[in-house]
């Protein structure tokens, strides 16, 4: 499970460093999408082999890392993220700013810990469709 919220954890980060980026205008549109399409590939790659360890595992305990690793992240990324703005927007006077970056660092949370839970979703319905195949391939006795 924690292996599964470390690279969950990954994604966010990397995910959240791409949009900031973008956010900036430091990347162009065209360029953004580009590497959004290959890093929501390569993280759900990443997610595929460090699931593919409990492949033994029966599936209901499969699930139950997947959920478990997925729901640590979505529960300890905002308070991680967030408190820390907030105690330095408090400490801050309001000459520096920081108030008008709240909503964007928020909506930044959210469209990072939204592209986690999707690439746990195509990762869960590639383990799901090679599990099906193999069922379907494997020879069955008389």
């Amino acid at each position: 499970m924690l292996a599964l919220a470390a690279a969950n954890a990954i994604g966010v980060v990397l995910f959240g460093t791409l949009y900031a980026i973008a956010g900036a205008h430091l990347l162009p549109q065209l360029a953004f999408a580009a590497c959004l399409i290959v890093l929501f590939a390569f993280m759900t790659v990443v997610w595929l082999r460090t699931e593919a360890r409990h492949r033994r595992l029966d599936p209901l305990r499969r699930i139950g890392r997947i959920g478990g690793g997925l729901l640590l992240v979505v529960v300890v990324t905002p308070p991680v993220v967030l408190a820390p703005l907030f105690w330095l927007d408090e400490q801050l006077p309001a000459e520096a700013g920081l108030s008008d970056a709240r909503g964007g660092v928020m909506a930044l949370v959210l469209v990072t810990l939204v592209l986690v839970v999707l690439m746990n979703v195509t990762g869960s319905f590639v383990v799901a469709g090679r599990a099906a195949l193999a069922r379907r391939e494997t020879p069955r006795r008389p």
